[in-house]
């Protein structure tokens, strides 16, 4: 049965793959270039193993992710896979002896934390900050991991005070019965090895020596101490109380299906989980050559497999320089794990409309192109390149805003607040502030902001909300922001067209 479950799901599985390859190279949006790449194959594979670009990012990340992504290896290729691979290279390879035993139970407990772990960090960081909404969708494959461990550990804890399975263990590698010492064996097994028998067995020093000789003779060649599985032995535990009804009604067959039918599962789901990752951070760390005038010629070479590379570890989004901006306007395209979102909306021809793909290409102006993203993603997405691209794809099909909601039209004629270079040498030094006789004189509810936060406002690229703040409107023009300035910046001129463009919102 299994095997045949095996193969549909591996059958399942590359389908899947197929179809996810078909769909990605489909919604690209140039042709592939070969002579325009840089093949760097064994950076990515490095890459997505040792995760060096996460390293850099966060130790106690990387920690975390290794350990897991180690330990998840270890189960795969030498608990899952044993008969072809523990076997072969180890010619005394038994599940129940030590190390493998104990490296078992160690593997799955790292991984078990892991996922906790990152659950609860999912979580608290959606909790902490409502307006970063949680990628639920994401945590599938997270979940099926945890219940894949838990699963395992409930079954080896099953076996362990399975007196079924003890018994079948007697009979086909020890041969013994009750006129030769069973019953010894089944006292030292209860003591030592946590199984629940369903006649109670009578305990005595005697009878545990004899049944300490009998374990040396015929078990302990192929059975370590029990302790060394840690994980599953206290569980075994637990288990004692109900270990009858559960050896009655063969759990352990149970759990072993559920636990089967789980993994088959994770390989099933594998090309529609975030665990696809694994086969595209190596195609997403292929260098290319971009620069505004191939994208403007549609010769870049652009997989949109580089933006399915993204985990949604929202890293990129902690090193955003214009973070700031998210935190004054609320817009969440502002930060680069969002984008990518958007971009795959654009890119896969969902439908957006004309408010919506304003939104995303204020946004994406806003990026000061300062490429700490692109330094610091750990699944090696050329960050920059896409966001240069999404500007020309935005730039083509976004129309001229005539008067849309979220934005305010600034006529040209206001030749200060047009220019960038107008307030962009501010290095709010608050000298504007000291200075100014209304924020001296004036309350807190008389007065919302100083001219140096509207010069920040102004840097930030948030004219609308500077136009609307009371100083606009308080400021009495006498100049004093405007002289006291070092780098020479027209503050009062600004607050002037600020209040002229006000009016027009």
């Amino acid at each position: 049965m299994f095997d045949i479950s095996l193969y549909i799901s591996l059958s399942l599985a590359l389908a899947g793959i197929l179809l996810q390859i078909f769909k990605l190279n489909k919604t690209s949006s140039a042709r592939h270039k070969l002579k325009n790449l840089k093949f760097n194959i064994i950076s990515g594979l490095f890459n997505t193993i040792f995760q060096i670009k996460l390293f850099k990012a966060s130790r106690i990340r990387w920690v975390v992710h290794f350990l897991v992504f180690a330990g998840f290896i270890f189960l795969l290729l030498f608990h899952a896979l044993d008969e072809l691979i523990s076997m072969k290279l180890f010619s005394y390879y038994e599940p129940t002896v030590d190390p493998y035993q104990f490296l078992r139970n160690f593997a799955g407990f790292i991984v078990a934390v892991g996922c906790i772990g990152f659950l609860l960090k999912k979580f608290y960081s959606a909790k902490s900050d409502q307006r970063i909404k949680g990628e639920y969708k994401n945590l599938f494959s997270i979940f099926l991991i945890l219940l894949i461990i838990c699963s395992g550990f409930m079954l080896e804890s099953s076996k362990i005070i399975s007196e079924p399975i003890f018994m079948e263990m007697v009979e086909d590698y020890a041969g013994i019965d009750e006129d030769s010492g069973l019953d010894d064996l089944k006292v030292f097994w209860a003591k030592n090895y946590n199984i629940v028998f369903e006649q109670p067995v009578v305990s005595s020093e005697e009878l545990l020596e004899e049944g300490r000789i009998l374990n040396e003779d015929y078990c302990l060649y192929c059975h370590s101490k029990i302790s060394s599985a840690f994980v599953s032995n206290i569980l075994s535990d637990g288990l004692k109380k109900t270990g009858s009804v559960l050896n009655h009604f063969r759990a352990d067959r149970y759990l072993y299906h559920i636990h089967y039918l789980l993994s088959f599962l994770m390989l099933i789901s594998l090309p529609f989980s975030r665990l696809f990752h694994i086969f595209l951070i190596p195609l997403a760390s292929l260098k290319q050559q971009a620069d505004v005038k191939t994208f403007q010629n549609r010769d870049i070479v652009f997989n949109s497999l580089t933006l399915a590379a993204c985990t949604d570890c929202r890293i990129c989004s902690d090193v955003c320089s214009v973070y700031p901006n998210f935190v004054i306007a609320d817009n969440i395209n502002v930060l680069p794990h969002y984008k990518i979102n958007a971009f795959k909306k654009i890119i896969s021809g969902a439908h957006l409309d004309v408010e919506e793909l304003n939104r995303i290409k204020i946004s994406n102006d806003e990026c000061t192109r300062c490429n700490n993203c692109t330094d610091i993603c750990p699944s090696n997405i050329d960050l920059q390149s896409l966001w240069e691209k999404l500007a020309y794809i935005l730039n083509q099909t976004v129309p001229e805003a005539a008067c849309l909601p979220d934005t305010l039209q600034f006529a040209k004629e206001h030749d200060i607040l047009f220019s960038p270079t107008s307030f962009k040498n501010c290095v709010q030094c608050t000298i504007c502030t000291n200075v100014c006789p209304v924020v001296g004189y004036c309350s807190n509810s008389e007065n919302d902001m100083t001219p140096q936060q509207i010069m920040n406002l102004l840097r930030l690229g948030k004219k609308k909300m500077a136009a609307k703040t009371q100083m606009v409107n308080n400021c009495l023009t006498c100049y004093s922001c405007q002289e006291s300035c070092p780098s020479e910046i027209k503050v009062t001129d600004i607050l002037i067209e600020l209040r002229q463009a006000g009016t027009k919102c």
